[in-house]
C-alpha cells in the first residue's frame, strides 16, 4: 500500500475558506472521475496548510493515474482556479510506501 500526499500552503488565513471550498471541489472531481477515495485536511496548528490524501496499491497505479490527470483538461482547468490561493513554490507531493 502506498499513501500519496499533496500539501500546499495557503497564502493567508483570510484565504482559508476559499481554499477549503477549492479542496472540496478537487476531491469531488477526482473521486467521481477516477473512482478513488481522495480526502483532504487542514493543518490545525502552525501554518495555513492543506493536505490531500489518497491510497494506491502500487507505485505503478499512482503513476498511471498521475499521467491521466496531466492530460485531463477539466482537471487542469479546475487546478487553475486555485492558483491564486497558494504560496508560490509551496506545493509538495509525496508517495510513501506504508509498512505492513
Amino acid at each position: 500500500m502506498h499513501l500519496f500526499t499533496r500539501t500546499v500552503r495557503v497564502k493567508n488565513a483570510a484565504s482559508m475558506a476559499a481554499a477549503i471550498r477549492f479542496a472540496t471541489e478537487v476531491c469531488a472531481y477526482v473521486n467521481k472521475t477516477y473512482h478513488v477515495k481522495m480526502r483532504f485536511g487542514v493543518e490545525v496548528f502552525g501554518h495555513t496548510k492543506l493536505y490531500w490524501y489518497m491510497d494506491f496499491d502500487s507505485v505503478d497505479q499512482s503513476l498511471a493515474m498521475n499521467q491521466k490527470m496531466l492530460t485531463d483538461a477539466d482537471y487542469q482547468t479546475l487546478l487553475g482556479k486555485g492558483k491564486d490561493l497558494w504560496v508560490e513554490g509551496s506545493l509538495k507531493d509525496r508517495l510513501v510506501r506504508m509498512a505492513p
